[in-house]
């Protein structure tokens, strides 16, 4: 399978990727798999576009400008939580 990507979001991944010193297939293929599994705990129920939640920031820090619709599945608080893979 291959991805079309627009430039902006090509480089954003580049960037995300190098800062976290994992390969771009690796991160997308993660972040593919964690949106994969978030929505079939949800029931199959989609939001777009998808948000993804983590433990230690504030409300404030996750939605800088304030969101005008909360999803189904932010009102349910978080439906999964991500396993971290062993790297040694």
């Amino acid at each position: 399978m291959s991805l079309r990507l627009t430039p902006e979001l090509h480089q954003r991944l580049e960037e995300c990727a190098a800062r976290l010193k994992i390969k771009r297939h690796t991160l997308a293929q993660n972040a593919i798999e964690a949106a994969i599994e978030a929505i079939e705990r949800n029931g199959y129920r989609l939001s777009l576009p998808l948000q993804f939640r983590f433990p230690n920031e504030s409300e404030a820090e996750r939605y800088p400008q304030g969101q005008e619709v909360i999803s189904r599945v932010e009102e349910r608080g978080p439906a999964y939580t991500v396993k971290r893979r062993r790297t040694s």
